[in-house]
């Protein structure tokens, strides 16, 4: 009890300190912060770091130690060790452990996994920092900042949408988070933030270097993903561009709305998306970013086009004559799922019952809880057959039946056994069917 009451009062210290970071950058849009690297091994900020880490989980970074064995050394000893260290100037980043992720269209983009070590250190650097930039990041930026999310940019990209639009600019810049110049962002970074030491463990997080396949490799451009501070990074860098879009007027004189989700971004066009492209394809060449010519494109709303996992497109209601928006999980996405799903159902999976019901799970509600909001009642019924059956079908092929087992399975049977149940959702559009379901 006492330790959660800590816990408790530890973090709301360290969230008063963010609100007076952010109300002094906000009401100050010139001042530097001189004094701030004593609050990043601050004993609350470490812990409240060390709670986020813990959280999130994660596998081990170069040196194989996993969050389970920093519980079992004793969490008060490895940051007393990291405070300790913190102050006395001498901590050193080691290497990033990067690994190749399959993309869903094809390829592998790195993700980089820091020691858990360095991964407390960086979230206590973001705590510090993130409050400051925050202060001047623009309302089109919706990715990994608090208390904005996907949900929201999907909602005010279809408001947007009703608003004369007849097209959008999809924006893919080549290999984003590999490209940004470390000289402009800490050139970035240094016109809020004065502190040397800060600046200095900033720098290091950038040129820590990367192992892959035995050898580590110097890092002289880019940041790596899968880091605590590069989401900060990725947006302190594109908010430049954001904030020259509205400074220039660009929604009213090229008819062209920004919404940006990290590096994803999409132009919503009342003009010519010709014009827009443009445009945006020059920041971006100033900012010594390119954009992926096969990737960046412009569709018309009636074709439909896909951002953060979701389909946008212009349709004809169901109940009027007039034009609506539509909001669906995007193909990929219910690909993906299935994909997942088989997986875990799969002949030779050495999985019990109980415990492909305790998998499944947080996979189906988390997947649909993200899409709730859309027109995705027809797909939650799609998901909802494709669900049951494979898992009826591996019940069946476990007890050695034969058959489908939709007698000794029904769907009351599975359900009573946990299966989760999908409900909710809206009416959508009857053309639309969710051909990664079946």
């Amino acid at each position: 009890m006492s330790d959660c009451l800590t816990a408790r009062n530890g973090a709301l210290k360290v969230r008063q300190l963010q609100r007076a970071l952010y109300r002094k950058s906000k009401q100050e849009k010139e001042v530097r912060f001189y004094s701030l690297y004593d609050k990043v091994y601050r004993t609350d900020v470490l812990w409240e770091a060390w709670r986020q880490v813990k959280a999130n989980k994660g596998a081990p970074g170069v040196d194989g130690k996993a969050i389970e064995e920093v519980i079992a050394q004793g969490e008060a000893e490895v940051i007393g060790a990291l405070q300790k260290q913190l102050r006395e100037q001498n901590y050193q980043f080691s290497p990033v452990r990067v690994v190749e992720i399959p993309k869903p269209k094809g390829g592998t983009r790195p993700l980089g996994i820091a020691t858990v070590e360095d991964r407390i250190v960086q979230t206590a650097m973001k705590l510090v920092m993130e409050p400051i930039f925050e202060a001047e990041f623009q309302e089109c930026s919706y990715g990994y900042r608090p208390r904005r999310n996907a949900k929201q940019a999907s909602e005010a990209i279809q408001q947007d949408l009703y608003q004369q639009a007849w097209s959008v600019v999809e924006i893919d810049f080549q290999a984003y988070f590999t490209r940004i110049p470390h000289n402009k962002l800490l050139e970035l970074i240094s016109r809020r933030i004065s502190d040397g030491s800060l600046l200095k463990l900033i720098k290091q997080t950038l040129k820590i270097g990367i192992s892959h396949k035995g050898s580590v490799q110097p890092t002289k451009i880019g940041v790596p993903q899968g880091s605590p501070t590069s989401p900060l990074y990725s947006n302190i860098y594109l908010n430049v561009i954001d904030r020259k879009w509205q400074e220039e007027k660009c929604p009213e004189k090229l008819g062209a709305t920004l919404h940006r989700y990290a590096d994803d971004a999409v132009l919503v066009c009342r003009k010519s998306a010709q014009t827009a492209l443009q445009a945006f394809s020059e920041m971006a060449r100033e900012m010594r970013l390119t954009l992926n010519s096969k990737k960046t494109r412009i569709t018309k709303l009636t074709q439909g086009f896909d951002f953060l996992g979701i389909n946008f497109v212009k349709r004809k209601s169901l109940t009027s004559d007039k034009n609506k928006i539509y909001r669906f999980p995007s193909k990929q996405s219910q690909q993906n799922i299935c994909n997942r799903l088989r997986a875990l159902t799969s002949r030779r999976a050495p999985i019990k019952p109980e415990e492909f019901i305790k998998q499944i799970k947080p996979i189906v509600l988390g997947w649909v809880n993200y899409y709730r909001h859309t027109n995705a009642s027809k797909t939650f019924r799609k998901l909802q057959h494709f669900i049951n059956a494979r898992f009826r079908r591996y019940l069946t092929k476990r007890s050695k039946g034969h058959g489908f087992g939709w007698k000794k399975y029904p769907n009351s049977r599975l359900y009573a056994m946990g299966m989760p149940y999908i409900a909710g959702g809206v009416l959508e559009h009857s053309g639309i069917l969710a051909q990664g379901l079946r």
